[in-house]
């Protein structure tokens, strides 16, 4: 989660995201947190915490459909920009799993225009796919301000 929203400037945001959450929450809360302010656009991040918690990548997929059609059904103009899952240190054993949902997420954005799929994943690894050591906190799964950055990079793009 984007954390600190000058990160995302010069974007005007309406920040509703907590951490901890899976794909499931951003449907189940999506009701309170995106349709009431009627956005022209959602910038989503999930399927981290997802994959953590050993959901497939494919029920991710399937959720995250779900949650498009929803939103769609109230706010059918409304571009959708789904951030992919990143790579960390501490999860870097599931890296795979992770991998095969940014694919599949990448996949469904390119099936709809109103979808965009953003690649923060690729910026994180060097030149032969080992992650960047530097850009995290002492967990080894938040971002530190260097990663933000890759992130911010990669949303204004």
């Amino acid at each position: 989660m984007l954390k600190e929203p000058r990160f995302l400037n010069p974007l005007t945001i309406i920040h509703r995201g907590f951490g901890g959450s899976i794909m499931n929450d951003a449907l189940y809360y999506a009701d309170r947190i995106v349709i009431p302010y009627k956005p022209r656009a959602v910038l989503l991040y999930e399927g981290d915490n997802d994959t953590a918690f050993g959901i497939p990548p494919e029920k991710i997929i399937e959720t995250f459909d779900t949650f498009v059609k929803k939103i769609h059904q109230v706010l059918p103009e409304t571009r959708i920009y789904v951030i992919s899952i990143k790579p960390s240190l501490s999860r870097w054993k599931i890296w795979d799993a992770m991998k095969k949902a940014n694919a599949l997420l990448k996949a469904k954005c390119e099936t709809n225009p109103l979808l965009t799929c953003i690649d923060v994943a690729t910026p994180m690894l060097d030149e032969k796919g080992a992650l960047l050591p530097d850009i995290f906190i002492q967990d080894n799964l938040h971002l530190n301000e260097k990663g933000y950055n890759i992130w911010s990079e990669a949303i204004h793009c």
